[in-house]
């Protein structure tokens, strides 16, 4: 962030899951553990198409009473109706909080990635006055390599893989079944995953989202999204070989590969 303060991030909302079955629903459900979640915890997870995927992802902060799922404020309203759907006779209470704000700069560490500013979940009325901290957010997120939802990915255009979901501890390979889990598993079994978000520097302005990007004359991929001379792409690692520099709008950049690959 560009300030020690927190911010409060007006683009993410939050949905209560609640109830003495809110949790065991939810582990059947999304793609990340969440029966053993403690108290705030916080953890990575998304919720897939049958086809494996992603619907909508988001952070989820463990409760006593079951658990805050953090995403973005626009797919709140339907995220919560499929969840709602999904609970069947779970003894459990979905519902956006319209009296909760999401907030950067204090709380708990973000799992994505530790360059990040600390996240949290406030009382509405106690975030009155603070400063909005969406962009300096999603500057923080380029910088750090890590891929958002509606903003370099939309839904059911990517695997998770394809977004680094399990590098971040977001896919419960051994918890069991959930939607989409069979497509996912055996990409990971087949060895199959050739696509990765990466950062890319470059040493002046990055192109902007939508520009090519190329190894010679081969095409690895587009860019997402870009902040200064940071830019996130959707590539091609089995194209990419042993390469380390590329090249995007005219300009040459460095390949950065997320933690894990």
């Amino acid at each position: 962030m560009n300030s020690d303060s927190p911010a409060r991030l007006t683009d993410r909302a939050a949905i209560a899951v609640t109830g003495e079955e809110a949790r065991d629903f939810l582990q059947r459900v999304v793609t990340c553990p969440i029966a053993d979640i403690s108290d705030g915890e916080m953890r990575a997870g998304a919720l897939l198409t049958p086809q494996g995927k992603i619907i909508v992802d988001f952070l989820i902060h463990g409760r006593p009473d079951g658990v805050l799922i953090e995403l973005p404020a626009a797919a709140a309203d339907a995220f919560a109706k499929r969840l709602s759907m999904y609970k069947l006779r779970a003894r459990a209470e979905v519902r956006v909080s319209e009296d909760l704000a999401i907030i950067a700069g204090e709380g708990t560490p973000d799992p994505r990635s530790a360059a990040l500013p600390k996240r949290g979940i406030r009382p509405r009325a106690e975030t009155a006055g603070w400063r909005a901290g969406d962009a300096s957010q999603a500057e923080a997120e380029i910088a750090a390599g890590v891929p958002a939802f509606a903003r370099d990915y939309g839904e059911a255009d990517v695997f998770p893989t394809d977004v680094n979901l399990d590098l971040y501890g977001g896919i419960g390979w051994k918890k069991g079944c959930f939607v989409g889990q069979e497509v996912v598993s055996r990409m990971k079994r087949r060895g199959t995953i050739r696509k990765r978000t990466v950062r890319l520097d470059f040493e002046a302005t990055a192109p902007a989202a939508g520009t090519d990007v190329t190894l010679g004359d081969t095409a690895l991929g587009t860019i997402t999204s870009s902040a200064g001379a940071h830019a996130l792409a959707i590539l091609r690692l089995d194209r990419l070989d042993d390469a380390r520099e590329v090249e995007s709008g005219g300009l040459k950049a460095k390949v950065v590969l997320p933690a894990g690959v």
